[in-house]
């Protein structure tokens, strides 16, 4: 290889490169290896970056252990600036006998050759020595004894083969290796963070997504106070998943915006954090954002491509189509559903499709997170925001709802109201509901795929309601309802079985004459359609009389249990849990008509089977066991009555969590019986927190909120009388 003289310090022409003994021409790259400090604003402060730039400040001052040092993320998160940053400081802390820096563009293959040959020189070497097939060998040999401390950095390297050269890289035989030198640091930037990608000798430091305050602050340093808040920054900053281009570019450009006088201004520009989420919610206003993390992922796709993975771009098309939410691989993404639903997957297994999960999470594309013993729980895959709008440009919505419907009976996920199922639920919710609102809002689906939608959404309505979030559950149920109706008809059993369900959430929010009238409809249509006697008609006629109770009409309502209950046993026997539903519920009456022992053994009948069938926490169990120490307390066996409404509060605290309506339920009702045995500032404190709690959950109309209010303000009334 000739060299030619009469260049700037640091920098080399390469006129030949020399391959397998052969001279290949190949056009001239120039180099620098100085580090691009211009690239450092002084007046912006790097923000969340500080740990991490502290560790690299002391991996250059002290070495890096013989190791290689990987800096990796996914493109725009601020790996070459926090690297900079910490280069910046070394040269700015050192003597003129200082450690030497050198800095290589790691992009193409021709540059990082050339720089390395550079590096030769300015080492030491002689100019055989570079020229000569086993260059990188004496070069790493000079390295390893250089006496001066020293820092390698070769930025953007997302092609590690980049740095094979004459050998492997993960063998320790290519361009760079293992320094071997106590005072000698390589550190490389990349979107690869695959320890299988670097070798065992490597070292990974993650560069995540800003916090939401850390993103805000960059928001504001570049904005300004005039685009906004904190509040409406962390917003925005949220919105583009706190990746440090997408904020420098919102920030920068909400600058630049409001400095434009208006006349001059384009209609519709955003001004400020609020009118920029607004503009990439609708996909309308400034692209920057969302264009830089497309190249990104259109370079990571590729990547992956040459490697194999071609299906990689079709996988991130697929997971694009769900929430942005932690989405369980485990649970959606079944190799055999796969291959069912999506072109090109049937020859994909399960070992392959994790490989291309784990791939995607090395380049940054996507979180791959997996539970370690003892905490268990599933495996959760997440898309950043912007990589997701990168990759939606064709949401298949009917891919989707089949991978999360078969999912869901593969895993035996039915019913949602089951707590053993809630831990699946809760990840899969949010997913069902993001479906539901695709394939109602593109009236271009086809009927079947609209119709798998509603499916979705009521099964997360179900899962909500279980949750006590009867608000969501009844927005989503009824345009459930509304959909069905236009599809399949007013009568149509899965349109009876919306309407039935949406009068279940009305029930809980308190709405009681709304839900009566569609009980009472529903049930007509039940006995036309199914008989008097089918499950689904018997189930319609129990909620219509649960809800003739709740409305004080308690001869009515037992008229109606008694009926079922004849026909529950005679069909399914006295121990079914449909049965047991009607027993609990007849039960209810009689302790409210003033019947307490027979309601008493009813309940500790239910009580014994439930807790035998369900286990002492299931929440039907917990029911029971709130509603006999109801009855205790009525009876004035107060000790046993406050004994078990402990139980059932701790109970339901655990399964249901503190806000849920029938744990503040429970809360209510110990509350009045402290009050009733003396211990007047206990329940007054305990009361308050339920009242509170309900207002927050429920609202202020709520029946249970009003009960807890009321008895709230009659006992402060009488403190103060």
């Amino acid at each position: 290889m000739a060299h030619s003289g009469g260049l700037a310090a640091g920098h080399l022409r390469v006129d030949q490169v020399v391959v397998t003994g052969k001279p290949a021409q190949r056009a001239s790259v120039a180099v620098t290896l100085a580090p691009p400090l211009g690239e450092r604003d002084p007046r912006l402060p790097l923000r969340g970056r500080e740990t991490l730039v502290s560790e690299l400040l002391g991996l250059c001052q002290g070495g890096g252990g013989g190791r290689l040092h990987v800096v990796h993320g996914l493109g725009g998160c601020g790996k070459t600036a926090v690297v900079l940053e910490a280069v910046h400081r070394l040269l700015e802390q050192a003597s003129d006998s200082g450690p030497l820096v050198w800095w290589i563009d790691g992009r193409h293959e021709a540059t990082v050759e050339a720089g390395l040959r550079a590096v030769a020189r300015q080492a030491g070497l002689r100019a055989k020595e570079i020229r000569g097939e086993d260059a990188a060998d004496a070069l790493w040999r000079r390295l390893a004894h250089l006496p001066r401390r020293w820092v390698l950095v070769l930025d953007s390297v997302d092609d590690p083969s980049l740095l094979d050269g004459p050998g492997r890289l993960i063998s320790g035989t290519g361009w760079v290796r293992p320094t071997g030198a106590v005072g000698g640091l390589v550190i490389v930037t990349s979107r690869q963070g695959a320890m299988s990608a670097w070798g065992a000798a490597a070292v990974l430091h993650a560069v995540k997504p800003l916090q939401a305050a850390d993103a805000a602050h960059m928001l504001l340093d570049r904005a300004g106070d005039r685009a906004g808040d904190v509040t409406q920054a962390r917003a925005l900053g949220a919105r583009l998943g706190g990746l440090p281009l997408a904020l420098h570019l919102a920030g920068s450009f909400l600058a630049e915006a409001s400095a434009v006088p208006g006349a001059f201004r384009a209609l519709g520009t955003p001004l400020d954090f609020a009118s920029y989420r607004q503009a990439l919610e609708g996909g309308r206003g400034p692209v920057d954002a969302v264009r830089v993390v497309a190249r990104s992922r259109h370079l990571a796709v590729e990547l992956l491509r040459q490697r194999g993975f071609a299906l990689a771009g079709r996988l991130l098309e697929v997971l694009a189509s769900f929430a942005d939410a932690p989405l369980p691989p485990t649970l959606l993404l079944r190799p055999a559903v796969l291959a069912q639903t999506v072109a090109g997957f049937d020859t994909v297994d399960g070992t392959t499709l994790w490989r291309m999960l784990t791939e995607l999470a090395a380049l940054g594309l996507l979180e791959l997170e997996v539970p370690t013993p003892p905490a268990g729980g599933l495996p959760v895959v997440r898309l950043h925001p912007l990589v997701r709008d990168a990759s939606r440009e064709r949401p298949d919505v009917a891919a989707a709802l089949s991978l999360l419907h078969q999912g869901a009976d593969l895993e035996g996920l039915y019913p949602p109201e089951e707590p053993a199922h809630w831990p699946a639920w809760q990840l899969l919710a949010p997913h069902t509901l993001e479906l539901a609102r695709q394939a109602g809002a593109d009236t271009g689906l086809d009927p079947p795929v609209r119709l798998a939608g509603m499916d979705s959404a009521e099964l997360g309505a179900r899962y909500l309601q279980s949750q006590g979030m009867f608000e969501q559950a009844c927005q989503q149920l009824e345009q459930v309802l509304a959909v069905r109706r236009r599809l399949l008809g007013e009568d149509h059993p899965e349109t009876l079985s919306a309407g039935h369900n949406l009068a279940g959430a009305l029930h809980d929010l308190g709405h009681l004459a709304p839900a009566r009238t569609a009980y009472a409809r529903i049930w007509v249509a039940r006995q036309q359609l199914q008989g008097a006697e089918h499950g689904d008609t018997l189930t319609a006629r129990h909620e219509l009389a649960r809800v003739l109770h709740d409305q004080g009409e308690l001869e009515q309502a037992r008229v109606h249990f008694e009926q079922i209950l004849t026909v529950r046993r005679r069909l399914q026997g006295d121990e079914h849990a449909h049965t047991l539903a009607a027993r609990h519920e007849l039960a209810r009456i009689l302790h409210d008509q003033g019947e307490l022992e027979q309601a008493r053994q009813e309940y500790q009948s239910i009580l014994e089977l439930r807790h035998h069938t369900l286990g002492q926490l299931h929440p039907r169990t917990l029911t029971t066991r709130h509603n006999l120490a109801c009855l205790l307390h009525d009876a004035g066996e107060l000790a046993q009555a406050h004994q078990e409404l402990q139980a059932t509060l701790a109970g339901r605290t655990t399964v249901l969590g503190v806000t849920h309506p029938q744990t503040l339920s429970t809360q209510y009702k110990l509350a009045r019986l402290l009050k009733e045995t003396g211990h007047q500032r206990q329940a007054l404190q305990l009361l308050q927190a339920a009242a509170d709690a309900a207002r927050r959950t429920l609202g202020e109309g709520h029946p249970l909120t009003r009960r807890m209010t009321g008895t709230l303000d009659a006992w402060t009334t009488n403190a103060h009388g």
